[in-house]
């Protein structure tokens, strides 16, 4: 645009005639002058921050002693629920001498190796059943359901008090490649940066299916990162950008990103139990038939108070028991098995 505007310039730099139509062309190309004020109300209808979902516990968990428990321990898959587990297992190993690997390599590959037998806990975002490469590969793994996950979009903070709500349509059109400017949708002048995950991931999964009613992303000018740390890095250094991570790591970037609500829904445990918020999901840990040695250990320790009640609030993820029933069935796809239920530490 530049270029057009200095070759007519240069056929006319004197001239005012020349000038005005060269503003004109400007004008008409590029549309709202950058840093304009947004122009759709739905935009500001709703705002989110980081306090809506903090909780006030800043707690950590103290783990026992358990007779029988030692050597390594391996976990893989979501990154949006490894945080949870990495507290859970230092701790843990702390009290018991046992080494736990943690690795947020996404929900595919968690429920991939864990089949496989190549770690003893695989992390997912999303029911096993939902991920199998084909009709009953999953059939033997055990699940466990250690919390609820809010996801939220972020953007980066120059869009700050510009764009705080987007609704389930002007989601899909920014993540199908309908709209590439934020002035399209009556924000400001900006390019619009679309960062988002791997098919292999479990949040992609849950965006997928409650945002984009099942159709893949199509925007050919995303940039995709293999984690969630690595989206909110990118979202915070570019201008413009847009991206889905977990509540959890929008608290732990209060001052890099902001959090926008959707149709209005905040990702509340009210919001969510009330059906005012779709974009959550149940997070599980996965084991190889039912959970044994060090590895139900740690399951039925992430089970407990002491990490239901502290480290997980802190956090940023949700019991359970505060999600209410009709949302958690709305939520849980047909033929998904029931969780194994695990006797709390002795």
């Amino acid at each position: 645009m530049s270029d057009r505007y200095q070759a007519i310039r240069s056929l006319g730099a004197k001239a005012a005639f020349g000038a005005i139509v060269a503003s004109s062309l400007i004008v008409a190309a590029c549309g709202p002058t950058p840093g304009a004020t947004t122009s759709n109300p739905s935009l500001t209808a709703c705002s989110v921050s980081v306090s809506d979902f903090t909780s006030t516990v800043k707690t950590t968990g103290m783990a026992p002693k358990v007779a029988g428990v030692s050597g390594k321990i391996a976990v893989d898959g979501s990154s949006a629920l490894a945080p949870l587990f990495s507290a859970a297992a230092a701790e843990f190993d702390s009290a018991n001498g046992t080494s736990t690997t943690v690795t947020p390599n996404g929900s595919g590959t968690g429920l991939k190796d864990v089949n496989a037998g190549a770690v003893q806990i695989g992390l997912s975002d999303v029911y096993a059943v939902e991920k199998e490469p084909s009709a009953g590969a999953y059939g033997k793994l055990a699940d466990h359901q250690v919390a609820v996950v809010a996801f939220t979009l972020i953007v980066n903070n120059d869009l700050k008090g510009k764009v705080g709500n987007l609704t389930k349509s002007e989601i899909q059109q920014i993540y199908f490649g309908q709209v590439s400017n934020w002035s399209q949708l009556g924000g400001p002048n900006e390019i619009i940066t679309v960062v988002n995950r791997p098919t292999t991931s479990g949040t992609r999964s849950t965006f997928k299916t409650w945002m984009l009613d099942n159709k893949n992303e199509s925007n050919s000018g995303a940039i995709a990162q293999d984690n969630t740390g690595a989206v909110v890095q990118t979202i915070a250094q570019t201008p413009g950008a847009i991206g889905y991570v977990t509540t959890g790591f929008a608290i732990t970037h209060p001052n890099a990103v902001s959090p926008i609500c959707i149709d209005g829904g905040k990702p509340t445990a009210a919001d969510i139990s009330a059906g005012k918020y779709q974009f959550w999901g149940v997070e599980h840990a996965y084991t190889n038939g039912p959970a044994a040695g060090g590895a139900k250990a740690l399951l039925q320790y992430v089970l407990s108070d002491q990490i239901q009640k502290n480290d997980l609030l802190k956090l940023g993820y949700l019991p359970i028991g505060e999600i209410s029933s009709s949302a958690i069935k709305a939520h849980t796809p047909s033929g998904a098995p029931a969780p194994e239920q695990l006797p709390p530490l002795s």
